[in-house]
C-alpha cells in the first residue's frame, strides 16, 4: 500500500495520470458532440423534463446565474498577478504603484457597481410576459434576485480573499521573480481572451435557436403558463422577447424552426439586428446558442492551474490540487447538463465548447511559452 502510494506520489506519475484525465475528457467531449450530432433533439427532450421537478430547477437557476459571473475572479486575478509582478519587477515603482491602485479600485467600482444594478433590477425584470415573471423558469423574478444575492455574497468574499492574498501575502514571495508567475498570468489570460473570442466569433454567426424557442409553442400552450402571461406575450411582450412567431394569418404562437448545430441561421439577413435590445431581434436567432459562453467561462476556473500545476517548473500535483480539479470536473458537468436541463443549450453547443477549449488549452502554454522564449533571446532579457 506504502509503495503505491509513493508510486502516485510521483511527479511522473502523477503528471502521466493528469494527461490521461485531460484526454479523457475531451475524448467523452468529442463523442458527446458526435452523438448530439444526430440525437440532439431526442437528448434535450429527455433532459427538459427535469424542469418539472422544483429543486432541480432552482439548481439550474442558480448554475445559470453563476455560469454569468464565475469567471470575473479569475480574469481579475490573471491581470492582477501581471501587474503586481511588473511592479516588483520595477523596483516598486510609484507608476506602477498607481496603476495597481487604479486597477483594484476600478474592479472594486465595477464589481460592486455591476451586481447592484443587477439586484435591483431583477424583480421587475420583463422577459416578454410581464414584469417579475421569469421567462426561462416561469417563476417570479423575486428568487432570481435571491439568487443574485447570494452569489454576489459568495464571490465578493472571494475577491476579498484574492485580494488580500495578492497583496499582501503573494507579493511578498521570495520566488515571486524566479517562479515565472506573470507568464503563468497571461498563458491564463490568453487562453481566456482567445477561447472566449472563438465562442462569441461563432454565436452571431451561427444564430442557433435554442431548444425553449424550438419547443416554445407546447410551452406557450401547456399550463405552465398562466393565462395573462400569455396574453401579455401576444400583446406586448414578443417585442420584448421574441421567443417565438405569431402567425399572422392564424394568430397562433409557432415555435421557431429547428436547426442542426452546422445550419447557419441567415447571418447575412440577421446580423444588422445584433445591436438591438436582447431579446427583441429575429426570434431564434438572437438566441446565439452555439456555441455556449457558460461552458467556456467555466475554464476561467481551471486556467488557473497554470499558477500551481507545471511539470518542467517541478510543481507537484498534490491532494488538494487533486481535488481542486476534481471539483472542477463535476462542476464543469453540473453547468453542462444543468444547461440543458433548462432548454438554453443543446448538447452539441456543450460539447463542442468543452472540446474545443481543452484543445486549444493543451496548445496555448507551448505557443506562449516559445514566443516568451524568442523575446528573451532577442531583446536579451528574462521576461517571467
Amino acid at each position: 500500500m506504502k509503495e503505491m502510494k509513493n508510486a502516485f506520489q510521483n511527479k511522473k506519475n502523477n503528471y502521466l495520470v493528469l494527461k490521461i484525465f485531460i484526454f479523457s475528457f475531451l475524448a467523452l467531449s468529442i463523442i458527446l458532440f458526435g452523438v448530439g450530432s444526430f440525437f440532439d433533439m431526442e437528448i434535450n427532450s429527455w433532459f427538459a423534463k427535469g424542469m418539472d421537478v422544483y429543486f432541480i430547477k432552482i439548481i439550474v437557476w442558480i448554475y445559470e446565474e453563476a455560469g454569468m459571473t464565475q469567471s470575473f475572479i479569475f480574469i481579475f486575478l490573471f491581470i492582477a498577478v501581471i501587474l503586481e509582478v511588473t511592479f516588483i519587477s520595477s523596483s516598486k515603482s510609484l507608476k506602477w504603484k498607481i496603476v495597481l491602485i487604479i486597477y483594484y479600485v476600478g474592479w472594486l467600482v465595477f464589481w460592486l457597481t455591476f451586481n447592484i444594478t443587477q439586484i435591483i433590477d431583477a424583480p421587475l425584470r420583463d422577459d416578454g410576459f410581464g414584469p417579475g415573471v421569469n421567462g426561462w423558469f416561469l417563476d417570479n423574478q423575486k428568487i432570481r434576485q435571491y439568487i443574485l444575492v447570494s452569489l454576489f455574497i459568495i464571490e465578493t468574499i472571494g475577491f476579498g480573499v484574492v485580494f488580500y492574498f495578492l497583496r499582501f501575502k503573494f507579493s511578498n514571495r521570495a520566488d515571486l521573480l524566479q517562479n515565472g508567475y506573470r507568464v503563468d498570468a497571461i498563458k491564463a489570460l490568453t487562453i481566456y481572451i482567445v477561447s472566449s473570442l472563438v465562442v462569441w466569433i461563432m454565436k452571431p454567426t451561427f444564430g442557433r435557436p435554442y431548444f425553449y424557442s424550438v419547443d416554445f409553442a407546447n410551452i406557450f400552450y401547456s399550463d405552465r403558463l398562466q393565462p395573462e402571461w400569455r396574453d401579455y406575450w401576444v400583446q406586448t411582450g414578443h417585442k420584448i422577447k421574441s421567443w417565438g412567431y405569431i402567425n399572422k394569418e392564424t394568430g397562433l404562437v409557432e415555435s421557431v424552426p429547428y436547426k442542426e448545430w452546422w445550419q447557419i441561421n441567415n447571418f447575412f439577413g440577421n446580423i444588422k439586428d445584433i445591436f438591438k435590445p436582447l431579446g427583441s431581434q429575429k426570434p431564434g436567432w438572437w438566441n446565439m446558442d452555439f456555441p455556449s459562453g457558460h461552458m467556456n467561462s467555466c475554464f476561467a476556473i481551471v486556467f488557473a492551474g497554470y499558477f500551481f500545476i507545471g511539470e518542467k517548473k517541478n510543481r507537484k500535483i498534490t491532494g488538494w490540487k487533486w481535488i481542486f480539479l476534481i471539483g472542477w470536473f463535476v462542476h464543469i458537468n453540473l453547468m453542462q447538463y444543468t444547461q440543458i436541463i433548462s432548454r438554453t443549450h443543446w448538447i452539441t453547443d456543450t460539447s463542442f465548447t468543452i472540446s474545443m477549449t481543452l484543445i486549444l488549452f493543451i496548445f496555448n502554454g507551448l505557443v506562449i511559452d516559445k514566443i516568451i522564449n524568442k523575446y528573451n533571446t532577442k531583446n536579451n532579457r528574462n521576461f517571467r
